[in-house]
């Protein structure tokens, strides 16, 4: 197992590792997307919505490393992650069609209340969902180019999830009857699509005994001594939690560029051509190092972003035309972030001796879901010091156009250059992570690995 050209994961079960990405995208990009949207469309104050995100969000990534802690303790028969996804899904549907249900005819309190309750109950839901299918990947093959290929193809269905989305909510979100209807709608559609997995994967790989014996501090000990996993998602929370521009689409459609359909455009010039680089991924990490790409890539997302915003929004075609270049670079990166998790899984069992996917994967969550909980208190703390006015069809104050288009075009260029640098100390590498694989998986020797091992580690 685990040589190069080995094929374990099934036809179906690649299918429904799409569909499921697919799917719990869907979800995810609501809340990401246009939750702050919905909030202050329904008269939630922008102070309000800043600390009603930051408190529940927290709680949402505290509570990532706590469920990966249960995930490495409880052995259900039917296998480690896939009996999680099959209760999960319920809990996500039921969750984020009551958040997008708050009553329009009540007090801000209630409203505010409404939306921290159901807000946890969805981070409950979601941490269900998401920490098993990132876990997934390790159990269904331990074969490196399946796992690159399995993750390239999850991220692409992201891209598409998110296309379709940005195309629904400002094109057909009035037609369809309102935010709610809306929602149900889209909510329905995701589970759908997650469904079938829970009943097509198959866990094949084998799981070492010795994860029920870990201990909570045992636990902290093994995050502790993963630095590249550390190293890796401090950055990318820095630069997504900065990146105010991803959650305000709407705002700048309606206010700069004067029409809320225009976000629908500029998502499909700015996804469809980092689907098309998806598909070429796996292909482009067989003739180079994946982090090497991806560091470009973040090199060339700060210079673009840097043209786009001297550009401006007041031109049309030139606005359009940066959406396109500017989104290339970050979609490979998009693409690519998820991949390196499953390598520090590999270091992390490595250095330690202790093979603890839920917790690798828990932190990648936990990571996600802080990167968006910053984001979103960032996004509506800065939104209100622009002078924004709350409701769907307030009129906002002169100049307010511009305040908002350079906010979020200078908060995300400083967001990715302190990416880079912290990204400088990251040294694991394709060939190195693949030594390490062979040895966790008792197919070479600790001292034959490192004597071919290019870092020092």
């Amino acid at each position: 197992m685990g040589s190069k050209g080995t094929k374990q994961v099934t036809g179906k079960e690649r299918v429904s590792y799409v569909l499921y990405f697919l799917g719990q995208n869907i979800f995810y990009l609501l809340t990401y997307m246009y939750m702050n949207t919905y909030f202050t469309d329904i008269g939630i104050p922008t102070v309000a919505v800043g600390v009603i995100v930051l408190i529940v969000k927290i709680w949402d990534a505290v509570n990532d490393p706590i469920f990966g802690g249960i995930v490495d303790k409880v052995h259900f028969k039917s296998g480690k992650f896939v009996p999680w996804l099959r209760i999960a899904v319920y809990v996500i549907l039921i969750s984020n069609i009551l958040l997008f249900s708050i009553p329009l005819n009540v007090s801000t309190g209630v409203k505010i209340t409404w939306a921290i309750v159901a807000y946890c109950i969805w981070s409950i839901g979601y941490t269900m969902n998401d920490v098993p299918i990132f876990g997934l990947i390790t159990t269904i093959t331990d074969d490196q180019n399946e796992r690159t290929s399995l993750n390239a193809s999850g991220r692409v269905a992201a891209l598409i999830a998110a296309l379709a989305v940005s195309i629904i909510i400002p094109i057909f979100r009035n037609a369809l009857g309102g935010w709610t209807i809306t929602v149900i709608v889209l909510s329905v559609i995701g589970v759908l699509l997650m469904f079938p997995i829970g009943f097509t994967a198959k866990e094949r790989v084998k799981q070492p005994e010795a994860q029920e014996s870990v201990s909570f501090k045992e636990m902290l000990k093994y995050l502790v001594s993963n630095k590249f996993l550390f190293i890796f998602y401090v950055a990318f929370m820095i630069s997504g939690a900065l990146n105010v521009g991803s959650s305000w689409g709407l705002y700048i459609a309606r206010y700069c560029v004067g029409n809320e359909a225009i976000m629908s455009i500029t998502s499909i010039l700015g996804i469809l051509p980092s689907i098309i680089i998806g598909m070429f991924v796996p292909k482009i990490c067989r003739k180079f190092d994946k982090f090497k790409v991806y560091y470009v890539g973040t090199i060339a997302t700060v210079i673009l972003y840097v043209i786009r915003w001297i550009v401006g929004f007041e031109n049309l075609p030139a606005y359009l035309a940066m959406a396109v270049l500017s989104a290339i670079p970050l979609g490979l990166t998009s693409i690519l972030t998820y991949m390196f998790t499953p390598d520090c899984a590999e270091y992390g069992h490595y250095k330690t001796g202790k093979n603890c996917p839920g917790i690798t994967f828990a932190t990648q969550t936990f990571f996600a879901k802080l990167q968006s909980a910053v984001l979103s208190a960032v996004a509506a703390f800065a939104l209100g010091l622009t002078g924004f006015v709350e409701g769907e069809t307030s009129v906002q104050a002169e100049g307010f156009a511009n305040s908002l288009w350079n906010v979020s075009c200078i908060l995300p260029i400083i967001g990715f250059v302190i990416a880079i640098i912290i990204l400088h100390f990251y040294k694991l590498n394709d060939h190195d992570v693949m030594l390490m694989t062979k040895v966790n998986n008792g197919e070479m020797s600790r001292e034959e690995a490192e004597a071919q091992i290019i870092n020092k580690y």
